[in-house]
């Protein structure tokens, strides 16, 4: 059985794809994945960073990357979803 949360995740992972396939530049594709890069890479960390002392419902002003759900992190790594080509 899939939780609600992995069927979110992968549902967004699907919107995002043809998002970008359909409606970004050259150009703005390279600049989301500059965006979304670091968040890929926490998916691949080993082992991932939770954080257990954050209240339900916390917004904090900067990001941190251990903000990343879980589901999400699992979908990036089932689909192979890496971000590269950056910097080079």
């Amino acid at each position: 059985m899939v939780s609600a949360d992995a069927e979110a995740a992968h549902r967004l992972l699907d919107k995002l794809a043809r998002f970008v396939a359909e409606a970004l530049s050259d150009e703005e594709r390279e600049m989301l994945a500059a965006l979304l890069a670091p968040g890929v890479a926490l998916a691949y960390q080993t082992p991932p960073l939770v954080d257990v002392d954050a209240p339900a419902g916390a917004i904090d002003v900067d990001w941190r990357p251990s903000a990343l759900p879980e589901a999400l992190a699992e979908a990036l790594r089932e689909r192979g979803v890496r971000v590269v080509g950056l910097g080079d």
